[in-house]
């Protein structure tokens, strides 16, 4: 393994609920502190208005995913539906709404 790279271990965290701390808000997500060799973002589409996450809270959240891009873990409310999931949703009812 080098450097850069997630260890398997981790990666084998994907599909399952994992906590952590808020450690930073911004308008785009949250950065929690998942305890491991990288952070976790919940991107700001799986932000509800009436959420009001703040650095100290202990979050638990699904790890969808590992960004590359990124270099964090991709996480979800429970609660909230898949990204993906939600823009096929969001395709149906623009297609019936036509």
């Amino acid at each position: 393994m080098t450097d850069p790279e997630v260890p398997e271990a981790e990666m084998s965290l994907v599909g399952n609920v994992v906590e952590g701390e808020a450690t930073a808000v911004f308008p785009w997500g949250v950065i929690v502190d998942l305890g491991l060799s990288r952070d976790g973002l919940i991107d700001v589409l799986y932000i509800d208005d009436d959420d009001d996450y703040q650095v100290g809270d202990r979050v638990s959240c699904y790890l969808d995913a590992f960004d590359e891009m990124k270099n964090k873990f991709i996480l979800r409310p429970p609660g909230q539906v898949p990204l993906a999931e939600r823009l096929r949703r969001a395709e149906e009812r623009r297609g019936l709404s036509s």
